[in-house]
């Protein structure tokens, strides 16, 4: 293996510098730019009242592997909407057919395209989901079941650092997100990360020097083209079809990403604990979310009961339910009439 100190100098400078610009851009959109809050810092997670009683009892919450969700096509939705802010870019911006820009474009549609799509690379992506409202009718039907409950979260003011839970233990990080339903406002935002990146790659002397720094283990092409891919993940991991906005949905997003240290670092020695469970005649891989301090209760601030025909049924041991578990929490019950 080659060492660092053999690695032309000028080249790994240039590499670095290239390397900087995409961080740079990455850092400067993610804490720079002003970010949604939810309304009055509350969030609100839909569940049966099995789901309650062991987010309770063992004072945690699980994020579901993306690819088994009801809806698990979000995700390859997210990569053809991508596809086409690239289209979009590829034709706006003319490369010569050699130059590493244009290069780039084309590996990003491999990865998102081709490789993503037919599951040749599969990228660990759990997702709790959370809901604006606390007593929507299409939340019920979809989580609540018959009855049900919806589990009010308090959420930090800076909601995108994934404040108030962590993985256990912390192998991934974890961040909140607000669901975008537009189509327009998609591509938009693809746009504006690869106006933003793509650019990057430009300098004629940029190809040639990734060609001199080869496999370098910090600045090589292969490493900086990941951290590229981490970038636009990161934003379409919180695109869904207009189809499904009427839930209003918020999720806790957990992934490994290469532009945030995680918790433990120690390259890879500690692996994340995934957890299965068995759900219609399949193994649903999940990962346990757990307070920040592990000493404190999850930010539970409410839950509201839904609608059931039998009201007192759903509320009468919930009091004692949650005090027994340390828990001292407002209780509500919905106002929906239930129709069979």
């Amino acid at each position: 293996m080659q060492r660092l100190d053999e690695y032309d100098k000028t080249a790994v400078k240039l590499a670095n510098e290239t390397f900087n610009k995409v961080l740079k851009f990455h850092y400067n959109r993610e804490f720079t730019t002003p970010k949604p809050q939810p309304p009055d810092g509350l969030l609100y997670h839909y569940t049966t009242a099995e789901g309650l009683k062991g987010i309770v009892e063992k004072n945690e919450l699980w994020a579901t592997s993306a690819y088994f969700l009801n809806d698990s096509a979000e995700i390859v939705y997210g990569c053809r909407v991508l596809n086409e802010a690239l289209d979009g870019w590829i034709a706006s911006n003319p490369r010569p057919e050699n130059s590493l820009t244009l290069g780039t474009a084309r590996q990003l549609q491999t990865v998102f395209g081709e490789h993503f799509l037919n599951m040749h690379i599969v990228q660990p992506i759990y997702l709790s989901c959370f809901c604006e409202e606390d007593n929507l009718l299409s939340q019920w039907r979809a989580y609540g079941q018959s009855g049900g409950y919806s589990l009010g979260f308090q959420v930090p003011p800076d909601v995108f650092t994934g404040q108030g839970f962590k993985p256990e233990p912390c192998t991934y990080t974890p961040k909140w997100v607000r669901v975008e339903y537009e189509r327009e406002k998609q591509i938009k935002r693809c746009a504006e990360l690869l106006e933003g990146i793509l650019p990057a790659f430009d300098d004629s002397t940029t190809a040639e020097a990734f060609r001199k720094v080869g496999d370098h283990p910090q600045y090589g092409y292969s490493v900086v083209l990941r951290s590229v891919v981490d970038v636009l993940m990161e934003e379409i991991v919180g695109f869904k079809s207009a189809a499904f906005a009427v839930e209003k949905e918020w999720r806790v997003v957990v992934r490994q990403r290469e532009l945030t240290k995680q918790g433990t670092d120690d390259g890879g020695k500690t692996r994340s604990p995934v957890y299965f469970r068995a759900s219609g005649g399949a193994l649903i891989p999940y990962v346990k979310l757990i307070p920040t301090n592990p000493t404190d209760k999850l930010p539970i601030h409410c839950v509201r009961t839904g609608p059931t025909l039998d009201a007192n049924a759903a509320t009468l041991a919930l009091p004692l339910f949650l005090e027994t578990h340390g828990f001292s929490i407002r209780i509500r019950r919905s106002e929906i009439s239930l129709r069979l």
